[in-house]
């Protein structure tokens, strides 16, 4: 039965596999392993839709978005809340942003909205490069007590749960058998993420059949009960220069957990109409080449 606490849990575990997985560790060695050639893709201008699932259901919509800010500077935001048969459980939206240097490959600050129900939070991170620190706030908002927290960074580049999948997206090694390793601030602590390239598959979408690179992040740190990690998760990155994340899976205790694209647009593309054109382009040629119908 999906009660609303079995909800919640589905909701705040899609978005964070969503954010990126990062692995388990106790000791932190800092390892950075990027393409000596990164992606010359222009990500200023895109906006990614996604439907959530749990199992069969689907539970929540998702969407992030990239600006460019100035030269240097881009915004990276991302967003999560309920939809179809949750929204008659529990209203949950999640949201955030961070501002990310690409001269320095460092987000500068994180902002982090969280409305999970009674459960209302704001966090902000503000990352200072001179001084090797991150100052933490915690609080209500509307109210004046907060919680704050000094962190030690103990390593530059390093990125944050925002700007993970998109700095492996421009620095990755999308390559079969190689693996993309990086410094991971999680919110709490420093440790290092990697992503793998397995394979490369052609899988279905809504918005078409799609040349895609199959993904395995390194373990993920996955709440305890129902909704631990039983198998690994798998991410889908199109095989082009701009490597959008199409599909995610992760398997749990209770079923599987899912993401799938819907809509993706920049500013000199709208996927669902490339794929459009590709299918009447291959209609075409098979009405010339005489290839459709029977004998």
């Amino acid at each position: 039965m999906l009660t609303k606490r079995l909800l919640g849990k589905v909701i705040v575990f899609i978005a964070t596999v969503m954010l990126c997985s990062f692995s388990k560790s106790f000791a932190f060695e800092a390892k950075l392993i990027i393409s000596e050639k990164p992606s010359d893709y222009d990500f200023d201008g895109e906006v990614l839709k996604y439907r959530l699932y749990w199992t069969i259901f689907h539970v929540a919509n998702s969407s992030s978005e990239v600006k460019k800010i100035d030269k240097n500077h881009y915004k990276i935001s991302g967003r999560v809340s309920t939809a179809g048969i949750a929204e008659w459980f529990k209203s949950i939206e999640d949201k955030g942003f961070s501002i990310w240097n690409e001269e320095t490959k460092v987000p500068e600050i994180t902002f982090l909205s969280q409305r999970e129900g009674n459960y209302v939070k704001d966090k902000i991170y503000t990352y200072d490069l001179k001084k090797k620190e991150i100052k933490y706030i915690k609080k209500k908002p509307g109210e004046k007590e907060k919680q704050t927290k000094t962190i030690k960074i103990p390593f530059i580049p390093f990125e944050d749960i925002i700007t993970s999948v998109f700095f492996f997206r421009k620095y990755g090694v999308f390559e079969i058998g190689k693996e993309t390793v990086f410094p991971l601030f999680t919110g709490e602590k420093f440790q290092n993420v990697s992503f793998k390239v397995l394979s490369k598959e052609r899988i279905s979408t809504p918005l078409g059949d799609i040349e895609t690179y199959k993904v395995v992040p390194s373990s993920s740190l996955s709440p305890k009960g129902a909704f631990e990690r039983r198998g690994k998760v798998y991410f889908w990155f199109t095989a082009d220069k701009r490597h959008i994340p199409v599909k995610v899976v992760a398997e749990v205790k209770v079923g599987s957990v899912s993401a799938v694209l819907v809509d993706a647009k920049g500013k000199d593309f709208d996927l669902r109409k490339e794929y459009e054109k590709q299918k009447k382009k291959s209609f075409l040629e098979k009405m010339m080449d005489g290839n459709l119908g029977g004998d």
